[in-house]
Formats: C-alpha cells, sequence, structure tokens
C-alpha cells in the first residue's frame, strides 16, 4: 500500500462569497470524503511533517497544503462547509513512491574541497541515493549532507572519469520539513574540469 500526494498545486486554492464577489478562504477547515454526498470521512491523513492529521487548513492565500491521503486513495471529495463538496486528485504516482532528483554542477572545484547547500526540504522525505559524475582531473572524492551530516558513511570515490558512479548505502536518510540537504566535494585532484553531484529523494509527490 502507498499513500498519494495531495494540495499545494497550481489549482489547489478554496475560495467563498464575498460581497457578490469570490475571495479566498483563509484558515478553512477542509475535510475529505469517499462521496459526493453523505458517504464516510477519510481521517488517515499526514500532514507535510509526516503527523497524523484529520482535516487540512487552509493558509493566508487561501491555498490546501501538501499532505498526503490514505493508503491507496488517489482522489477524494473535499468538503469545506459549503453546500456541495469538490473532487480533489492526487499529484502523479504514490507519494511514497515517487522519485525526484536533486543535484549541482561544480566547475573547476578545489583540491581542498567545496560544499554548497542547495535544498530546503518541504516536507518529510527520504534520500535513496548519492551519484557522482568527474569530468578530467585524475581523482575525486564526493559526499552530500542533511543538516550536517554525511549522507554516505564513506565519500564517494570519482575513480573513473566521464563515468556515472553511486555511493553506498545512505545513511541519516530521512529529512523532515525544512531540513536542508547540501552537497560536498571533499577532494579533487588534478584539476578536474566539472563534478556533478545528484541525489535521489523519495516521496515528494
Amino acid at each position: 500500500m502507498a499513500r498519494y500526494a495531495f494540495g499545494a498545486g497550481i489549482a489547489d486554492f478554496v475560495v467563498t462569497p464575498n460581497d457578490g464577489q469570490w475571495a479566498v478562504a483563509a484558515g478553512a477547515v477542509i475535510t475529505f470524503w469517499d462521496a459526493a454526498d453523505g458517504g464516510t470521512q477519510y481521517t488517515d491523513l499526514l500532514d507535510a511533517s509526516s503527523q497524523p492529521i484529520t482535516a487540512a487548513v487552509t493558509d493566508e492565500y487561501g491555498m490546501l497544503p501538501w499532505f498526503q491521503g490514505p493508503d491507496d486513495v488517489s482522489g477524494m471529495w473535499a468538503d469545506a462547509g459549503g453546500a456541495s463538496r469538490a473532487w480533489i486528485e492526487a499529484h502523479g504516482g504514490a507519494a511514497d513512491d515517487t522519485t525526484t532528483t536533486k543535484g549541482v554542477v561544480v566547475p573547476e572545484p578545489p583540491a581542498g574541497g567545496v560544499s554548497y547547500v542547495i535544498w530546503r526540504a518541504p516536507h518529510a522525505c527520504t534520500v535513496t541515493a548519492v551519484s557522482g559524475y568527474r569530468e578530467g582531473g585524475t581523482g575525486a572524492t564526493v559526499n552530500a549532507t542533511v543538516n550536517g551530516a554525511d549522507l554516505l558513511a564513506v565519500d564517494l570515490s570519482l575513480s573513473t572519469p566521464d563515468t556515472w558512479l553511486s555511493g553506498p548505502d545512505v545513511q541519516n536518510a530521512s529529512m523532515a520539513a525544512g531540513d536542508t540537504l547540501a552537497v560536498a566535494v571533499r577532494s579533487a585532484a588534478g584539476a578536474p574540469a566539472a563534478i556533478t553531484i545528484l541525489i535521489d529523494i523519495q516521496g515528494l509527490g
């Protein structure tokens, strides 16, 4: 079983009538159901920090926040307390199965190494792999970190030029909302033209 991701999309805004016009509904409590009328409420939801919730609350702009629905439910009826419910569909595949890649190209990395912060996690997710690619030079070692903690227990050696190489098993893989992801060239020999580091992340939805 897998959970699907909902909310935080271009169409995920809640509006309400206001003096004959429409306005965003800030702070609206949205519940989710298995039918357009009546039915059973879905209460097994997870917020962006993977904490249990039974409903979602819109932000100050009326946007529905990112959250995960119940196992194997890819569409639900959303109820904002009005006269009718609206159908909402999940974003693509299951949130637990979706893999996204983050990375950076480091041109002419210094021999003593360098690191860059490249991303802030919007919600809970998991790093599944770290890979590297060296252009030129005679060698290099790389790693990546979450909040300063190495993702690879041993730095990945880019021993072969012009070849994608993957690191050993990932440690410290779980990321919470707000965690910081960084990449690091720990050493570079023979003046490589560039080093690319990629990080695979699962669960972004």
